[in-house]
């Protein structure tokens, strides 16, 4: 007896400390989140919810502290939406049964990390016609909606039902009148429903912020009122004889598209939904909008518009994969019901290979539950609003999936690549097992012959992998600033309002001591030069060493991601690209083009491995690299001997690859660029992130689940470029790169350093951060840039 209670004391005193130590872990987590993110926003209604103004309130009142992350799993892509986790197994969803718990589970998660609980279905809601009139040839009817404790709920409605007999379907927003939305439905023969929770800056108020104090036991933020108001909108139509209660299409734009995704997702009597350019916490998911894709990231929304979602979810900055759920699983929530998925593939805030990725996610729900014609995907041109012809294809969407009207399934692929179709279309095959393994311990030249006669086997295993260039011939450079331009970027550079070489943008950026000037090269390409110029928009006198920028997935903008030339941006925004002006104040011209795939190039990616099956998409992006160097050292006014590249996540492995080919680099800075490919680190996209999601360099997808047979890694890709001067920057909390992977493809790479007698040249900085190139770390840079 005293044996077993000596045993239950000592597991009771371990079991304590580990509890201790788990909070500890966590109460660190939340000091380092607090030292890194910036402070978050008191919103425009002075409260997210009602005793707290910001989320720093909200974590000092609760106390509560982030997940234990560690005990989390790691999902680096999508979480399967036809997988359950029960009693730690992964279980294949097969059934209805195993489908309705799945959604029950995504409810749970959704409700708990993202939005908020919402109450239950009020089983008191009462109606009042506030008014009746007739406008045109239609019927408008205002009606007040009571119910809650003590019918102190109230939620104002507008119906405009139009003329002819019923009944009719519906299309329920709560975009009202003054916004262009309902006119176009009600020429359509719907009976347009507006519901008056929505952001009071649209001038028609916001019924559902009392909802805080109606139900106080309720912590649902801002955007799933919003939603929960769209589900007693829907309570009432359903009663009404002028309505179709089986063909109820909800939509929404922007902040309410993300609201109206949700109430779909929760609320199956809504028949259809049509999520429109809400992006991130929308279509986008969490995994796929994080700093390095330059769009609205979850520190930003949930940071700037801290009102909108839970608090719970400020906590998953920089550790997206740790969440246990994402917006895919939203959207299959909405199955077999109808959705399109409706953006513009170049607004600002939007990342084409997201909405891709989510629309392949949820369309293996769809085709579990029999109806892949019920899922839309529908990229338009243009930036973020809409016009009275979108509105009209939102409705030929609603007429196909309620059997009004057949129409023909939107489909629209901007980088539409994947790994099976390319290994199909190309023929390619590798074996893995030929390859040996190998660590980054294992590249130890003893002598400078014996790295020699290494770095030609490295070179031909990359080159292998990139694949060979086409034939090419080089472009005539221009020798001088001016003159005629003929080549250019298209109509979506203008789309992105980029500065070009007319008179009153000189004019403009001469107040932050820049120029402008369009150069181009390689094949028939062009790019930004910002050099250093006066007060007057001269240039100052030359020549002028020139860094390359080189952009990070920036899908939808390319180089000009958050406007880099613009030195006065929101605090938030200027954590997602370099100051332009802050580098050329240093003396030190920019150089900045789109890469194959991105920005004003979108849509060259689509069909590159058709016309260059055995190339890849890096090699291009090296070749181009390249070829803008050629074209910059031939100019008179740059120094040749001062070229420098810097970059930032994709742009950093570019510019590693590109210096590792080209000694006309005189020195590279990579943020968030290196990583283990051999290591395959848990958590981490590894080799996928090449192969099956970018497409870069789809022949490593042959070595997945065999990393440490890959052909080469960074520690080699740097050592070539050896011993050139090199900063690498590994932020500690970067998702991707485990920092202690990347110290030892340094540690190796350094190796090499030293044995040619420049170990100095090679610095590694690890700073306190997320993957992110913040403006901290851009200084830093700067300055390193400014003393090659």
């Amino acid at each position: 007896m005293r044996i077993r209670l000596s045993f239950l004391i000592v597991a009771l005193l371990c079991g304590a400390a580990a509890a201790q130590n788990q909070t500890q872990s966590r109460q660190q987590v939340l000091e380092e989140l607090q030292q890194i993110l910036l402070p978050s926003r008191t919103p425009p209604t002075g409260r997210i919810n009602a005793i707290d103004k910001t989320w720093e309130d909200w974590v000092k009142r609760t106390g509560e502290l982030p997940p234990d992350f560690d005990s989390m799993p790691s999902l680096a892509e999508l979480p399967d939406p036809l997988m359950l986790n029960e009693d730690g197994r992964r279980v294949p969803v097969t059934t209805a049964e195993q489908w309705l718990r799945k959604k029950q589970w995504i409810r749970g998660q959704v409700e708990h990390w993202m939005f908020g609980t919402m109450p239950p279905r009020p089983d008191n809601l009462r109606s009042r016609v506030t008014d009746e009139r007739r406008e045109g040839t239609s019927t408008v009817r205002d009606v007040m909606l009571e119910f809650g404790p003590g019918h102190r709920g109230k939620l104002r409605l507008q119906l405009i039902i139009p003329e002819g007999k019923g009944p009719f379907p519906v299309f329920l927003t709560n975009h009202a009148r003054n916004k262009p939305w309902l006119y176009t439905a009600v020429n359509r023969g719907y009976v347009a429903c507006v519901y008056y929770a929505t952001d009071p800056r649209y001038e028609n108020g916001d019924d559902s912020d009392a909802f805080i104090e109606l139900y106080p036991e309720y912590d649902f933020s801002c955007l799933a009122r919003w939603a929960w108001s769209a589900s007693r909108a829907v309570d009432y139509l359903e009663r009404l004889p002028e309505v179709d209660r089986h063909q109820i299409g909800l939509t929404g734009h922007s902040r309410n598209g993300k609201q109206a995704l949700l109430a779909a997702a929760f609320d199956e009597r809504i028949g259809a939904v049509i999520p429109s350019s809400g992006n991130t916490g929308e279509i986008i998911p969490w995994r796929f909008n994080t700093n390095p894709y330059a769009v609205e990231s979850l520190e930003l929304l949930t940071g700037a518009q801290s009102h909108w979602f839970h608090p719970r979810l400020h906590f998953f900055a920089g550790r997206e994969h740790k969440l246990p759920v994402d917006q895919n699983l939203l959207l299959a929530m909405v199955a077999p019901r109808g959705l399109m998925m409706y953006s513009g593939y170049a607004e600002s805030a939007a990342n084409p290979l997201a909405f891709e990725q989510a629309y392949r996610s949820a369309l293996r729900a769809y085709r579990f539950l029999g109806h892949p014609e019920k899922i839309w995907l529908h990229l338009r041109e243009g930036e973020h609003g809409t016009t009275a012809e979108d509105i009209e294809i939102f409705i030929d969407f609603f007429d196909a999936v309620f059997g009004r009207k057949e129409r023909r399934k939107s489909e629209t692929w901007i980088h539409g690549y994947n790994f099976d179709s390319w290994r199909e279309g190309t023929g390619e095959k590798m074996d893995a097992s030929r390859f040996p393994e190998r660590s980054p311990e294992d590249l130890a030249p003893a002598s400078r012959a014996e790295w020699e006669s290494q770095k030609l086997k490295i070179c031909e295993a990359i080159k292998a992998v990139l694949g060979p260039e086409a034939p090419h011939v080089p472009f005539e450079a221009k020798k001088r600033l001016g003159g005629m331009i003929w080549a250019g970027e298209g109509w979506l550079a203008t789309l992105f309002g980029r500065p070009t070489d007319e008179r009153h943008w000189q004019q403009r950026l001469a107040a932050s001591g820049m120029g402008v000037a369009t150069v181009p090269f390689g094949d028939g390409l062009a790019g930004r030069l910002f050099y250093p110029a006066g007060t007057d928009g001269k240039p100052k006198t030359g020549p002028w060493p020139v860094a390359v920028w080189l952009h990070p997935y920036a899908y939808s903008t390319g180089w000009s991601a958050r406007s880099p030339w613009n030195p006065n941006v929101i605090d938030y925004l200027a954590d997602q690209r370099p100051s332009f002006a802050s580098l050329v104040q240093r003396g030190i011209a920019v150089f900045a083009f789109d890469q194959i795939g991105f920005g004003s190039r979108v849509h060259q990616a689509r069909r590159f491995y058709e016309r260059y099956p055995q190339w890849s998409l890096m090699g291009k992006m090296v070749k181009d690299t390249r070829d803008a160097i050629e074209a910059l050292a031939a100019m008179e006014e740059i120094d040749a001997s001062r070229i420098s590249v810097f970059g930032y996540s994709l742009g950093a492995k570019a510019g590693l690859l590109t210096a590792a080919f080209d000694e006309r680099v005189r020195a590279v800075a990579a943020v968030c660029g290196v990583e283990a490919l051999r290591l395959n680190s848990s958590g981490t996209e590894g080799l996928r992130h090449y192969s099956h999601i970018h497409g870069l360099l789809p022949r490593l997808g042959f070595f997945v689940g065999h990393e440490s047979r890959a052909p080469f890694d960074y520690d080699e890709i740097m050592a070539l470029a050896a011993p050139r001067p090199m900063l690498i920057v590994a932020p500690t909390r970067d998702r991707y790169a485990p920092v202690e992977d990347v110290r030892r493809e340094v540690e190796a790479s350094r190796r090499v350093y030293r044995l040619m007698g420049r170990g100095e040249a090679l610095e590694f900085e690890t700073p306190t951060d997320i993957n992110r190139f913040s403006r901290v770390t851009q200084e830093r840079v700067f300055d390193w840039l400014a003393k090659r």
